[in-house]
């Protein structure tokens, strides 16, 4: 007898998009577990990037301060607290955040060290 077992969908990494943060879910969190800061940036191609920075580089003097955001880990989140960062991206991207969350996809570059936003698309 053959089985085939169901189960829930395999997770994805989602970014939640507010006024003031950035809400990252477990998935979407994992990478970052150790992050002290963050970097969040857009590269060429326009997709969003969010790098973890760990406590020891971002005290080496070799980042420019007000570029590191302080990155907020709970038991099934992590959060970017900015409304600058918020309207920053509303401006790069013609987005309006408001009291219900935009909702994106993001992938992990392990080589790379960078969670990638895609931006193209609500989830």
């Amino acid at each position: 007898m053959s089985i085939t077992w169901f189960g829930m969908k395999e997770r994805e990494g989602i970014a939640s998009f507010y006024p003031n943060n950035i809400t990252l879910n477990t998935v979407a969190s994992y990478p970052l577990l150790d992050a002290y800061r963050v970097q969040v940036g857009k590269d060429e191609t326009g997709r969003l990037l969010i790098v973890p920075v760990s406590k020891e580089k971002a005290e080496s003097g070799i980042y420019d301060e007000y570029a590191l955001l302080p990155y907020e880990v709970r038991r099934s989140f992590s959060r970017i607290n900015s409304a600058s960062l918020m309207r920053q991206i509303e401006k790069s991207y013609g987005l309006t955040f408001g009291k219900n969350p935009i909702k994106f996809k993001t992938t992990w570059d392990e080589k790379a060290n960078i969670l990638y936003v895609d931006l193209s698309k609500e989830v």
